[in-house]
């Protein structure tokens, strides 16, 4: 099976479903055709950070070398499990943790230094001038298309926000008259 991205709206839908009592893993995975792991995946982020726990997260969070010690120490003292620590401290995914004991393990603690991820392209002078030149001249057809475009997407997850927000404020619990 091949990997598919699935909407906020198709995760709450399902979770829903499960807290309703619509079904248990199994059935609600074989009914929308996605691994019952998934579908507990998707409880579980719900139940531990609310409606937020089913979004994608769009940036990347920066820890110190500091704070991945202190948690890998944590771990280690209490005996946890790499999900149990990753619940405690608010780290949305446990593999986190679990790439962090590895890099620690194969070299020390040094290596839970410096910056992850591809370098920074540089780009020469003689491209950021051209990049300028670019500017200052009229924009044609594709170009204005794929504007339209990005701006269109752009006041969509405007608007997905706002949704989202909204959402949040929402209690957790369907009993629970109060707002947060």
């Amino acid at each position: 099976m091949k990997y598919k991205k699935h909407s906020f709206e198709f995760k709450v839908k399902v979770v829903n479903e499960y807290l309703n009592g619509a079904g248990g893993y199994r059935v609600l995975g074989e009914k929308y055709n996605v691994d019952r792991s998934l579908v507990q995946k998707w409880v579980r982020q719900y139940n531990t950070y609310g409606y937020q726990g089913l979004t994608k997260s769009l940036s990347n969070t920066q820890y110190t070398s500091e704070f991945k010690q202190a948690v890998l120490k944590y771990r280690e003292e209490n005996q946890l499990s790499y999900r149990e620590t990753a619940e405690y401290f608010g780290i949305k995914h446990f593999t986190t943790i679990a790439n962090w004991n590895r890099k620690i393990q194969e070299g020390g603690p040094a290596a839970l230094e410096g910056k992850q991820g591809r370098p920074i392209k540089h780009m020469s002078k003689k491209e950021n001038n051209q990049k300028q030149v670019s500017k200052s001249e009229p924009l044609n057809e594709t170009e204005r298309e794929e504007l339209e475009r990005l701006r269109e997407e752009l006041r969509m997850k405007e608007l997905e926000n706002i949704i989202l927000k909204k959402l949040n404020a929402l209690p957790t619990d369907p009993t629970d008259k109060k707002r947060k």
